[in-house]
């Protein structure tokens, strides 16, 4: 088992596991050594570790505006990233911008997305955006995270090109949670919700359902780069600042 997974939290969602290392796959080789990284949404220390750990030399500014306090200083001691409630200041040019499941909490996605790659994202450099997927399973839990929507991939790609991307490529994950999460949608009382916050049903079914999620991914991903797009709960499109500087 490699390091990131081992220093992963016992409480850890497998849900959000498994969407760690399908982001490390989507990445691939825009991953290396003094890759300079922008991490919005990526607060949690175990999912920079998952993609990141294997790297000796990098620089990660991960920012989540909804970071505690108390996770904060446990995470300032970390090398080579570092984690903030706010974006770094001045117009800073990161190689890699990830934006992870935000966009769908933004009243403005279009203004927020062109500032980011205005102000953070470096000529040519690569940015990763994940949202939920299909307004059709907006549901009670949306409601509770704040989001305002969910997306279809061509409204994420149309966003994408909008703020100075081009689309490299773009698919769904989490194929297998699409029906589950609709029906939910359907069943589940909206004054009753609460968060997916962490595991509390052992490690054993865990790792059961982590196995199952990340096998689904895999194939999800492998089925996207032929060109086979397969629904998913989860929307991503890997991009490319298209403009010659900031």
């Amino acid at each position: 088992m490699d390091a990131s997974k081992r220093h992963a939290g016992p409480g850890w969602h497998p849900w959000e596991r498994a969407r760690a290392g399908a982001l490390a796959a989507l990445l691939g080789t825009t991953l290396h050594e003094g890759v300079k990284v922008l991490g919005v949404g990526c607060g949690d220390g175990d999912l920079c570790r998952t993609i990141f750990g294997g790297l000796r030399h990098k620089e990660v500014a991960a920012v989540d505006p909804d970071l505690a306090e108390a996770r904060l200083r446990e995470l300032e001691s970390e090398p080579g990233v570092s984690y903030g409630r706010e974006f770094p200041p001045g117009r800073n040019s990161y190689d890699l911008t990830l934006i992870v499941d935000v966009l769908e909490r933004v009243e403005d996605d279009r203004g927020y997305l062109k500032r980011v790659v205005r102000q953070h994202v470096a000529a040519k450099g690569r940015v990763l955006v994940t949202v939920p997927a299909f307004d059709a399973l907006y549901s009670g839990q949306d409601w509770f995270r704040g989001n305002y929507r969910r997306y279809r991939l061509r409204q994420v790609e149309q966003l994408a090109w909008s703020a100075g991307l081009v689309v490299v490529s773009s698919g769904y994950l989490f194929g297998s949670l699409l029906i589950p999460k609709f029906l939910s949608s359907r069943l589940y009382h909206w004054g009753r919700v609460r968060d997916r916050g962490r595991w509390r049903w052992g490690r054993l079914l865990a790792c059961a359902v982590g196995r199952v999620l990340e096998w689904d991914n895999a194939v999800m991903i492998a089925l996207a780069r032929v060109g086979i797009l397969v629904p998913g709960a989860t929307a991503w499109a890997l991009c490319e600042n298209r403009r010659s500087g900031n």
